[in-house]
């Protein structure tokens, strides 16, 4: 392990700083002196990252991906361990996120297929870039406020928007529904906004790819309290994608409650899809998903 002094600035917001060139989880052993490594740094190509978690600063080259590791005094407390912010040193204000891919999860493989699918689902988070290190894979995404984090900081700033950001996550789930894609863990937690309130589904970490809705699995997964009925049910076969209808219904019937919302529309598909029976639910296909916010 090496240590040195990093002079100058990163962006705008690295002043001096002490690097330690080492071997970082996210990818093999750091093979240039912390000199050489400070210069890759600093030419900010439009691949370079800075990783900040809250631990010692470390620089390591992942790929293509250029990512130094700072301490973070403000970063958020309850940020899993394996979720960090990171910045491209030529937009040191933009954060980004980088997420390490669960061993097992078909996150990476559904997000790259979802990319490739025209047209594109503005309500369904883009994949902006990923990378291979030695623990596996990582995704890069964009860096937006949950629903959740609304609701708890600055619930009169979502007031306005609840219609809007149900319609969003009508619309995103039956994108992913017309293509045989279960999320399997829809909660507010799992849903994000844009600066223009626009909703977008992230997390794709249970999801996975079917080849219709009448498939059927045996494992239990999602959250407690959005979680589907059937799926609590260790010894039952349920469908994923009518579970997804369920918890799809008991968010949209949250946000209005929570906001005391009157919208007649959205309160009846919530209903209709928080059905207990998952055969009569209703399908987010059958033209639920062409409403408009109010």
């Amino acid at each position: 392990m090496m240590a040195a002094t990093l002079k100058g600035t990163v962006g705008s917001v690295l002043a001096r700083m002490t690097v330690q060139a080492k071997e970082v989880e996210v990818e093999a052993k750091v093979q240039q002196t912390a000199q050489n490594s400070e210069h890759m740094a600093m030419r900010c190509n439009r691949k370079s990252l800075i990783l900040t978690v809250a631990r010692g600063s470390h620089f390591s080259r992942c790929g293509n991906l250029c990512l130094l590791t700072i301490p973070r005094s403000n970063a958020r407390p309850q940020m899993p361990p394996h979720i960090h912010i990171v910045y491209q040193p030529s937009e040191p204000s933009n954060g980004l996120i980088a997420k390490k891919v669960r061993k097992g999860s078909n996150e990476l493989v559904i997000l790259k297929h979802l990319n490739t699918i025209q047209p594109k689902s503005e309500h369904i988070i883009s994949l902006l870039d990923s990378f291979y290190g030695r623990s596996g894979p990582w995704v890069i995404l964009p860096r937006l406020d949950s629903v959740t984090d609304y609701i708890a900081i600055a619930p009169e700033r979502l007031e306005s928007k609840i219609s809007h950001i149900c319609w969003g996550l009508i619309k995103g789930l039956a994108h992913l529904h017309r293509l045989c894609i279960a999320h399997r863990d829809v909660k507010p937690d799992n849903l994000v906004v844009d600066q223009n309130f626009c909703l977008k589904i992230i997390d794709f970490d249970f999801a996975m790819q079917l080849k219709g809705e009448d498939e059927e699995v045996d494992d239990e997964c999602g959250t407690k309290y959005w979680v589907a009925p059937e799926v609590e049910k260790k010894s039952t076969k349920y469908s994923p994608i009518r579970a997804d209808r369920w918890s799809c219904g008991r968010v949209l019937l949250y946000l209005l409650d929570k906001f005391k919302k009157d919208d007649e529309q959205l309160r009846g598909i919530g209903r209709g899809l928080k059905v207990h029976n998952p055969k009569q639910r209703l399908s987010l296909l059958e033209g639920h998903s062409s409403g408009k916010a109010s």
